[in-house]
């Protein structure tokens, strides 16, 4: 019942987003009416990198 946790918990329940680069621009929504800000995440970390506005995650796909 999601109804019951916050919204910090429901977006951890979204595992992070694999991306090819470097760098994700993060814009909340593809629809900019319901989006923020442009926010952009730099993944040169192991770890995911989260978004300030909206808390989703990013992390670098490697390919080897």
């Amino acid at each position: 019942d999601t109804s019951k946790q916050s919204p910090m918990e429901l977006i951890n329940e979204v595992p992070p987003i694999k991306v090819q680069g470097r760098v994700v621009a993060c814009e909340g929504d593809n629809d900019p009416a319901l989006g923020h800000p442009i926010e952009f995440i730099c993944l040169d970390k192991d770890e995911p990198a989260t978004c300030k506005y909206c808390g989703l995650r990013y992390l670098q796909d490697h390919h080897h």
